[in-house]
């Protein structure tokens, strides 16, 4: 019997978690990736920002857009790039791509079971 590849598997996880390509104005594709796909420290940051947007602050415009700016920063493949390209975005372009990344790495529904 072959080995597990573990090679494999992560190309198996990338493919079915998968992520968004976002293209920079300077020319840089960054990918923002699946929650699914971040190291556990880089999940437990995650959890910790997205619990914030529940806080009663959350309507504080001002405080919202760095927490996320933070989170596309973490999910960010890229962040050094990404970091350069959000610096002058307002709240509408952060709504959009946030929008956008949770639609598409939004896990699929799992199959009903014939039973």
């Amino acid at each position: 019997m072959p080995a597990l590849s573990c090679a494999d598997l992560m190309a198996e996880a990338e493919n079915e978690y998968a992520s968004l390509p976002l293209s920079t104005r300077q020319g840089a594709t960054v990918r923002l990736r699946n929650l699914l796909m971040l190291a556990p420290e880089g999940l437990t940051s995650a959890r910790v920002l997205l619990g914030a947007f529940g806080d009663g602050d959350s309507t504080d415009v001002e405080k919202l857009v760095p927490k996320i700016r933070d989170l596309l920063l973490l999910v960010a493949d890229d962040p050094a790039a990404l970091k350069a390209e959000v610096a002058d975005w307002p709240l509408g372009v952060f709504v959009r791509v946030i929008g956008e990344w949770q639609e598409k790495t939004q896990a699929g529904e799992a199959p009903r079971s014939d039973s």
